[in-house]
């Protein structure tokens, strides 16, 4: 199936519901009346989502859709992580294990990251894949940390990169 745009939206909607413990994964019925039925179905029968119906002890029912495994990876093709550069993804990984060190505190040192390209380093900033970090009290550091969208960047690509690779338009058989 070719996704579209509003294809993509549906779908970043059902996985923002699927950590919400109170929905239990499931995009509930009335919050799904936002977009178009058909191209809800249209994600259904394509294996993206399916059809949930939830019955508690109390008597309360939430029907809605939840997110599959063919829908994340196929959100996952439509997300920037594939777009990124070897070098960036390199400087992600760079910055992370670096950061993981505890004579860092926390985070990679501005001063080892001096060492990085530093148009790649102020790219990945401005797009949201690093953060600055300045420590202010007995200790005064600045440095980088991966934000959340960086580690979901590299989790993605350390499962995926094959598929990254790919060229053309993403499709998925039926």
């Amino acid at each position: 199936m070719q996704t579209t745009a509003a294809h993509v939206d549906i779908l970043r909607a059902a996985a923002a519901f699927s950590s919400i413990a109170r929905y239990n994964g499931t995009m509930p019925r009335r919050q799904a009346l936002h977009y178009d039925k058909t191209r809800l179905a249209e994600l259904e029968d394509a294996g993206f989502l399916e059809r949930v119906k939830l019955s508690f002890p109390c008597g309360k029912d939430v029907e809605g859709w939840r997110i599959t495994a063919g829908g994340r990876f196929a959100l996952a093709g439509e997300d920037a992580a594939c777009a990124l550069e070897p070098e960036h993804l390199r400087i992600l990984s760079d910055i992370y294990h670096y950061s993981k060190l505890s004579k860092n505190r926390g985070m990679m040192p501005k001063e080892l990251a001096g060492e990085f390209d530093g148009d790649d380093v102020r790219d990945l900033f401005l797009h949201g894949y690093l953060l600055r970090i300045n420590l202010k009290g007995t200790v005064k550091a600045k440095g980088w940390v991966v934000s959340q969208k960086g580690l979901d960047a590299l989790r993605r690509v350390g499962h995926r990169a094959p598929a990254c690779a790919e060229d053309g338009p993403r499709t998925t058989a039926s």
